[in-house]
């Protein structure tokens, strides 16, 4: 009859600590570190008269402009676009030219307006608030 070699005892102990070390820290990690909410630009209500502080784009396909805050971005799709501005905002403006099909972008600091040339109109593609 052969004897059968017992190998050492497996260190389950070990690991179970170094786990239990790991995972500790990784939710002390979790409770100190503050949860930050994620950053997206909003639609908001224009007000009548139009809250100035809001960044805006005005067009000739609805009958009001469309107004923006909160710091972030968001996509859309603002067409026949003709005037920005940026209220008390440092905003970027991306759209395409619908005449030519140009994709640019409009960045305005606080307080700026900008209005397209040449009667050209817009597609506004995005908007990021600083």
């Amino acid at each position: 009859m052969s004897a059968v070699k017992i190998g050492r005892p497996v260190r389950a102990h070990g690991l179970l600590k170094k786990i239990t070390a790991i995972a500790a820290v990784a939710v002390g990690l979790a409770i100190a570190l503050p949860a930050t909410p994620a950053a997206a630009v909003s639609f908001v209500n224009c007000g009548s008269p139009v809250i100035q502080e809001y960044a805006r784009v005005e067009t000739d396909y609805l009958p009001g402009p469309s107004c923006f805050a909160n710091a972030g971005a968001m996509n859309l799709h603002l067409f026949l676009s003709t005037k920005f501005h940026s209220g008390n905002n440092k905003v970027t403006f991306f759209y395409t030219v619908q005449e030519n099909n140009y994709q640019t972008s409009l960045t305005l600091e606080k307080w700026q307006d900008r209005t397209l040339t040449f009667g050209f109109h817009a597609t506004v593609t995005s908007v990021v608030i600083w």
